[in-house]
């Protein structure tokens, strides 16, 4: 069954769209899955050097993009459904295999910071050059408003400037978000809620694996 328009733009409890979450969710749990691997491995393209950046933001990836949402008010839920559909395809891209990059704990920021910039961009005709300030702001100074505009073009050039998603496609990677890996826990939570939600995040993880490789998505954004 088809996503509805009220699916997708739907605000969860805090006044933000659901999507915010779903998506913050998928990339965290990726980002966990390969930080020990992606680690050991160094910079040895400008691609990888690029996207791991000069400092890494150890805010978490939902906070982060919490403190982009109040920033960009006009951000809807369509928003973060196109940026994991960019997301998932610049991970595929010619480019980004050649260089090996993955979405890990040094890459993360940036990337999501990139993705949702287009996917802004493409919503919304009002979204404003000068916001790019934001981001900064947001990661607490580790991404330089400075970084976005060729992070953006690596971005692009790599998906070719193919930004247009249709309709089915769009579906699709808004199921792939419903099938989340558990939502990531506030520090204030108790151990026995932090032990719940490890328990309830597997099952999670391998349901939406199966879909993304369905669709031909291997390990959400990374490939496996």
């Amino acid at each position: 069954m088809a996503p509805s328009a009220s699916d997708v733009l739907r605000l969860d409890g805090n006044g933000n769209p659901r999507t915010l979450r779903l998506f913050a969710s998928l990339v965290e749990a990726e980002s966990r899955r390969f930080a020990s691997s992606a680690a050991s491995q160094p910079a040895e393209n400008g691609l990888v050097r690029a996207f791991r950046g000069g400092a890494t933001p150890t805010i978490p990836i939902v906070e982060f993009l919490e403190r982009l949402q109040r920033c960009n008010y006009l951000f809807d839920g369509a928003v973060y459904v196109l940026a994991a559909a960019y997301l998932a395809l610049f991970m595929r891209s010619p480019a980004a295999l050649e260089a090996g990059i993955v979405v890990e704990p040094a890459t993360a920021h940036r990337l999501v910071s990139v993705a949702v910039l287009i996917g802004a961009k493409f919503v919304s005709p009002r979204y404003f050059e000068r916001r790019v300030e934001s981001f900064q702001i947001c990661s607490g100074q580790s991404i330089r408003s400075s970084e976005m505009c060729p992070l953006e073009l690596l971005f692009l050039r790599a998906l070719n400037y193919r930004l247009f998603i249709a309709d089915e496609e769009f579906q699709r990677f808004f199921r792939i978000l419903e099938r989340r890996p558990a939502p990531a826990r506030s520090s204030l939570a108790c151990g026995a809620t932090k032990r719940k939600a490890q328990d309830e995040e597997e099952p999670r993880r391998v349901r939406a694996c199966q879909l993304a490789a369905r669709y031909g998505i291997s390990g959400f954004f990374n490939r496996s």
